[in-house]
């Protein structure tokens, strides 16, 4: 725990030349299965967290980074992609137009034990692109694209 009681944990790349701490919020822990998070992850979604900017820290220079401008999400608008140049990890992601002043940060980047945290999604967004065998928590607020509407087809 930080000084303030949120919960620091560290996060890093694949190779190690991208390393940060940021304050976790279990509040902010979601998944989203657009066809840009799905395409980014070559998986079924992401399953991220985010922060506000100030509480996340670099521990590495920002040059190891490199900005991808993702102009392909469901939602519109474009989303900046922070990737390791070298190994290729996805890093970070921000929405300036959605979600200003926040990063937005793959699970997969922290470095915690999933068997030992309580980390759960607390939101899904665009789950009419949810594989149909794909389970996730019930209790997750679900919505069918982005909020705040949610047509009850989720």
């Amino acid at each position: 725990m930080g000084s303030d009681g949120k919960n620091i944990v560290s996060g890093s790349c694949l190779c190690g030349k991208i390393r940060f701490e940021m304050a976790l919020n279990n509040e902010n822990n979601c998944l989203c299965f657009c066809n840009s998070c799905r395409k980014i992850t070559g998986s079924v979604g992401m399953a991220n967290t985010w922060c506000k900017q100030e509480e996340l820290k670099f521990l590495t220079p920002a040059s190891n980074m490199t900005i991808f401008e993702d102009k392909s999400p469901d939602s519109g608008g474009t989303i900046h992609r922070g990737f390791c140049g070298t190994c290729g990890s996805t890093m970070i992601s921000e929405n300036k137009k959605l979600f200003p002043g926040n990063w937005i940060v793959p699970v997969g980047a922290l470095e915690f034990d999933p068997l030992a945290t309580d980390w759960t999604p607390r939101t899904e967004f665009f789950c009419k692109r949810k594989m149909p065998w794909f389970s996730t928590p019930a209790d997750t607020v679900k919505y069918h694209e982005l909020f705040p509407i949610d047509d009850g087809d989720a």
